[in-house]
């Protein structure tokens, strides 16, 4: 608890050697919600019955670990007779003090709200991090949520999008206490992100990287020395991991099982829920799947399985322009000086696109990539931590690029559009 507190009252003296234009771009997106729940139906304060989790939280708070009966519209899983949530249990963790309050009907819609202003937030205190100005540092936390498949998710508390939302929230705190180096808050957080999204865990190689080298310039150790610094990280990670396989050795004998591979849709696949023979289809259609035009000049989505992830989520086109630039940039340095320079940052920023080529695989030998969203919506899982590619490259850079400006004004209003097709479906 002293750690969170701490974090607090860092992100606190952070803000305020700032202005508050945070704060004011807050109260803008939070009216924004306001006007675009009113479109869909007055559904702000309203409850989304796809809510598995705090189904979950009121088992558990009848001392149950399942849930006791089979809810059609829902993704359970069926194991001895009985039904289970078949994803990891940490939103049903968060979901949990509000059932104290509302009992089944959560204000769901409105917790997501509340993730989404807290992952701007922290995105925006890491890019104060990098000295950058308060309108850029605002900027990019807009684009990086409400420029993504995000801001159609984040309209409604659906169990799927509770925790693909929650893990990007974590995982953007992850790198704030990692920037500042609280390393407990940094592990833990991504530890729970596992427990939204399975493969958060290929991020712990970044914090990994980054903390022995943190260590090894600042107590100058041996290399086994200097991995022992982030012992404390690694136990609370270990807790977290712990508690994972208990309880999924309570529901379904297997510490490894969250539920999933027990659906009716992975129980009759012929190749199961995860293969190598899905990857290619998965990564074809990620790369290449285009945006069809109709006779009349409608645009015509896919609703499964997603197209161009990178016009989807445009942020990716800045984080491979900046990917680009920096491989240009460190072959310039090769020819000048008959060397590579290795510095800090160059390992960090490679880890970083090591981990996303390693989640993007994992993601492709999934047996679908995501059912009916506008775009690709299991990619973002890949989004905080390419934001922090991107803020590492454009360190002590202060100016937004005319290029930049063009693809997050895009990011957002396409994604708005994409929602309210979405809606109209």
């Amino acid at each position: 608890m002293n750690k969170v507190v701490n974090l607090y009252n860092l992100a606190k003296k952070e803000i305020s050697k700032y202005d508050f234009t945070i704060l004011y771009v807050l109260a803008a997106v939070l009216m924004g919600y306001y006007l675009l729940h009113d479109l869909l139906g007055g559904t702000f304060y309203s409850h989304c019955a796809w809510d598995s989790y705090t189904l979950q939280a009121m088992a558990w708070r009848d001392g149950r670990v399942s849930l006791g009966q089979n809810y059609t519209y829902l993704e359970l899983a069926t194991y001895n007779n009985d039904w289970y949530v078949s994803f990891p249990p940490v939103p049903s963790v968060f979901m949990l003090p509000w059932t104290y309050f509302y009992g089944y009907e959560t204000p769901n819609n409105i917790i997501m709200i509340i993730y989404v202003m807290i992952t701007i937030f922290f995105a925006y205190l890491v890019a104060r991090h990098f000295k950058m100005s308060a309108g850029k540092a605002s900027f990019y936390p807009c684009v990086l949520v409400l420029g993504s498949n995000m801001l159609w998710m984040s309209t409604m508390g659906g169990v799927w999008f509770q925790a693909q939302l929650l893990a990007m929230m974590l995982c953007t705190i992850a790198i704030y206490a990692m920037l500042k180096n609280k390393r407990i808050i940094a592990y833990l957080c991504v530890a729970l992100a596992v427990g939204c999204r399975p493969f958060s865990i290929v991020y712990f190689l970044v914090l990994l990287v980054w903390f022995y080298l943190h260590d090894k310039k600042e107590h100058h150790k041996g290399f086994f020395t200097t991995w022992l610094y982030q012992l404390e990280g690694w136990f609370a990670a270990a807790i977290v991991g712990v508690s994972y396989m208990g309880y999924n050795y309570v529901r379904f004998k297997d510490p490894f099982e969250f539920g999933h591979n027990y659906l009716p849709e992975f129980l009759e696949a012929e190749n199961g829920q995860f293969s190598s023979v899905y990857f290619m289809e998965n990564l074809k259609n990620i790369f290449t799947r285009k945006i069809e035009i109709a006779e009349n000049g409608k645009l015509m989505f896919t609703e499964f399985d997603g197209f161009l992830f990178y016009i989807a989520n445009p942020l990716f086109l800045i984080f491979f322009g900046c990917l680009i630039l920096c491989i240009i940039r460190k072959l310039i340095e090769i020819i000048r000086h008959k060397k590579l320079i290795i510095t800090r940052n160059f390992v960090v920023m490679g880890m970083i696109v090591i981990a996303l080529i390693l989640n993007t695989c994992m993601l492709c030998v999934h047996k679908t990539f995501g059912g009916w969203q506008f775009g690709c919506r299991y990619m973002c899982d890949l989004l905080p931590f390419a934001y922090l590619f991107i803020m590492l490259a454009k360190k002590n850079k202060d100016k937004l690029t005319g290029a930049e400006i063009i693809i997050g004004v895009f990011a957002i209003f396409f994604n708005l559009y994409g929602t309210m097709w979405m809606n109209m479906k």
